[in-house]
């Protein structure tokens, strides 16, 4: 099979390329970054798969995540409906909000301005694109993710700030769950057509979580519970709030957010990847990098 991956370069996108190519078919792929936009698919291609995104925060602009988040899955979505060609798009579980055991039946409710571009690909895709799969990729992470360095360097510090008690609670996902989740969305596969929360098999509290970072480098950990309220007060000072206490940090690590994976698992798609295990292999590959 012929498969177009728009993301490839990105971090999901290059697992999801060594899996594809694994299981024995070949990859064409496309990189907004590196090639611009996209116009029209290549001849010969049995299916898409769209990984491209780009992130809130950081710097991006409206215009950015327009682009990346809308326009592009739009345009493939227009192109694999004009020449009947299946298309897996990945999205996020952020489009039902930050939530506790939330389902694909939820109703969206964006939390920012990217969570809110992905609502709008999905609104798209869904009436214009019949047959669509959209996986929802719950806290991805593993060797090679930049955005999760910093919570790594946090806990490599020796202390770590929590909102309250820290008993607030996510679901971390292996990016090879993750490829392996758009492997079983190809024609026919259990994934096929529809939307599918996926998640890694462990719902771990904050506290929890960075334990288990901790051990995984070797080093002992003091917790610093930080009541709600201050908190709260400590992000009113904006430049002056300490890195530790981000607003970011407090949406992601403030309250409940994990996906209910039911959907997926009903269908027979089971992650087998324990945070603790991916957590050893995150931290010895920032180490062989020299980022930690």
């Amino acid at each position: 099979m012929n498969v177009f991956l728009t993301g490839a370069t990105g971090f999901i996108g290059e697992y999801i390329k060594l899996a594809v190519e694994k299981a024995g078919h070949s990859v064409i792929t496309h990189s907004l970054s590196k090639q611009g936009t996209f116009s029209i698919l290549p001849s010969g291609v049995d299916l898409v798969i769209n990984s491209a995104g780009r992130l809130g925060g950081q710097g991006a602009t409206t215009e950015e995540l327009k682009a990346a988040n809308i326009e592009l899955p739009v345009a493939l979505g227009r192109q694999c409906r004009k020449n009947i060609i299946p298309l897996i798009h990945l999205s996020t579980p952020g489009v039902t909000g930050l939530s506790a055991n939330a389902k694909e039946t939820a109703k969206y409710d964006p939390l920012g301005e990217y969570e809110s571009s992905k609502v709008e690909a999905e609104k798209q895709l869904i009436s214009n694109c019949p047959g669509v799969t959209i996986l929802r990729p719950d806290f991805v992470f593993g060797p090679g993710d930049m955005h999760k360095l910093p919570l790594f360097r946090q806990v490599h510090k020796g202390w770590f700030p929590l909102v309250g008690s820290g008993s607030a609670r996510t679901r971390p996902t292996d990016v090879r769950d993750v490829a392996d989740a758009v492997l079983k969305s190809f024609p026919g596969d259990i994934l096929s057509k529809g939307i599918y929360n996926i998640g890694g098999p462990q719902i771990l509290s904050v506290r929890e979580l960075a334990q288990i970072i901790s051990v995984a480098m070797g080093k002992s950990i003091q917790f610093m519970p930080i009541p709600r309220f201050v908190f709260k007060a400590a992000l009113r000072f904006g430049p002056l709030c300490p890195k530790a206490l981000s607003k970011s940090r407090y949406q992601l690590f403030g309250m409940d957010r994990f996906s209910n994976i039911d959907k997926a698992e009903k269908r027979g798609f089971v992650p087998t990847r324990s945070f603790n295990l991916t957590a050893i292999e995150a931290v010895n590959w920032y180490r062989k990098q020299e980022l930690l």
